[in-house]
């Protein structure tokens, strides 16, 4: 009796576990139906699309790179015609500045109904006409070189306004440029965040199947659903930011914001930078702010000449013929050649002031070349150092995205297997849409640096 007693109380506990195991298989056998949480589905809305204008220029109906884009701007941007028109402006003074060393031709035709009348001898009056007609040649001989400075002071204007011209088109296309890969960066954002969108309606859907099958959780569902909505909600933003720069860069270009912009594969090509003293060097010689600075010293040279010469006296040559008579054809004849001299010999300081105020137009011209050159070198300098910085970026955004794509996959292969949970699936899944941003935002930053290089070191703009 008493060994049967130990060998029960030896196997009791053994007989406890079997009890609980059954009682756990036919709680399983009867399982509780699993309870779906209400959750308010997010829906997708449309793309704002803008209407296009009733006609659109011929250039802009075919898929753009940057070059086409900046050469369409330079055909239609108004700020363009403006410094164009300024340069023919300057070629008019110049035109007129000359005419003071060129020949001058002065023609003349006269007509007189004279009444004479003497009131000595009798109060009588003989009425008589009388016809004219005549040419005038005129050349200034010598006037120490007064009226010459001014030409060659003009001519310099033009110069600089030719310079401004082009300075104005680089600054166009650099703004082009920008524009156009900024636009170009977020399209492709769009198209990143709506492959986010379909990601996360797909989690969701896995986590709604789970739930249902009894192996996934209803705060699953509700955080697959949350992330739907912020995918949704970061693509409207997205496209909206599209739409924006698209008309910014319809706007920079000179056509009409409402112009549909299409682009193709661009990037701006590189520039060889080993010689970076070379590279400043160049830039000195070709940025066109540089040019038109030194311009402006030529200018106020001339202005100092042209100054201190204004009261010198001035040497003119004429030639006169004349015809006269009292009937047409007109029969008398004058023929008259002579030499006239003048001479401003006192004009109470207005020479002085003159030449004072040349001479600091010109201190400040000098002035100006200098910061100039300085400003053209801190351009090239940062634009080098932004590049090959976002050259770096790239190649780290690249890294970036390849694990992050690992990491997706790990999370959701572990989310399957029942290894993990679906807040990983999620945290991996937002880490690889930064990953691919940041990359999109390297990849434009590189374009732009090249563009803005291009410009600090006044490379050739697009021919039209």
């Amino acid at each position: 009796m008493m060994k049967g007693l130990e060998a029960m109380s030896r196997c009791l506990p053994l007989l406890i576990i079997i009890a609980v195991l059954c009682c756990t298989v036919s709680g399983w056998a009867d399982p509780t139906p699993p309870i779906m949480p209400h959750v308010v589905e997010t829906p997708l809305p449309p793309a704002v699309v803008v209407p296009p204008p009733p006609s659109v220029q011929a250039e802009a109906q075919k898929p753009l790179t940057a070059t086409e884009a900046a050469q369409i701007a330079l055909h239609y941007q108004a700020s363009i015609a403006a410094s164009a028109a300024a340069v023919q402006a300057a070629h008019g003074n110049m035109l007129q500045a000359r005419a003071g060393v060129l020949p001058n031709l002065m023609a003349n035709a006269g007509y007189a109904n004279n009444i004479a009348t003497n009131f000595l001898v009798t109060p009588t009056s003989n009425y008589y006409r009388s016809y004219s007609a005549g040419l005038t040649l005129s050349q200034l001989l010598f006037d120490f070189n007064h009226t010459r400075a001014l030409v060659q002071q003009s001519v310099a204007v033009q110069e600089a306004a030719s310079a401004n011209l082009t300075s104005a088109q680089y600054n166009l296309v650099l703004q082009v440029k920008q524009s156009f890969y900024q636009y170009v960066q977020n399209v492709q954002l769009e198209g990143v965040n709506e492959t986010n969108v379909r990601d996360q309606q797909s989690h969701l859907a896995q986590a709604q199947a789970r739930l249902r099958t009894g192996v996934g959780l209803p705060s699953d569902v509700l955080s697959a659903e949350t992330a739907v909505s912020n995918a949704i909600f970061s693509l409207n933003l997205a496209q909206n930011t599209a739409s924006v720069s698209r008309v910014n860069l319809a706007l920079q270009m000179g056509i009409d914001p409402r112009t549909p912009i299409l682009t193709a594969a661009s990037s701006e090509p590189d520039i060889d930078t080993k010689d970076f003293t070379a590279v400043v060097q160049k830039a000195l010689q070709l940025r066109p702010e540089i040019i038109q600075a030194q311009a402006n010293i030529r200018a106020n040279l001339f202005g100092v000449s042209a100054a201190k010469s204004s009261t010198a006296p001035a040497l003119y040559a004429d030639v006169a013929y004349h015809l006269v008579g009292a009937d047409i054809p007109l029969k008398n004849s004058e023929l008259g050649y002579g030499l006239t001299i003048s001479w401003d010999c006192f004009n109470s300081g207005l020479t002085a002031g003159r030449v004072e105020t040349a001479k600091a137009n010109l201190i400040a011209a000098q002035a100006a070349l200098q910061t100039t050159c300085q400003s053209v070198i801190s351009d090239v300098t940062q634009a080098y150092v932004n590049l090959r910085t976002a050259e770096q970026r790239i190649t780290t955004a690249q890294a970036e995205v390849a694990n992050g794509q690992v990491s997706v996959d790990l999370a959701q292969g572990r989310y399957n297997a029942g290894l993990g949970i679906f807040l990983n699936v999620l945290d991996a899944q937002s880490a690889l849409l930064t990953a691919k941003t940041n990359l999109i935002n390297a990849q434009t930053t590189v374009n732009q640096a090249r563009a803005t290089l291009a410009h600090a070191v006044g490379l050739t703009i697009p021919a039209k």
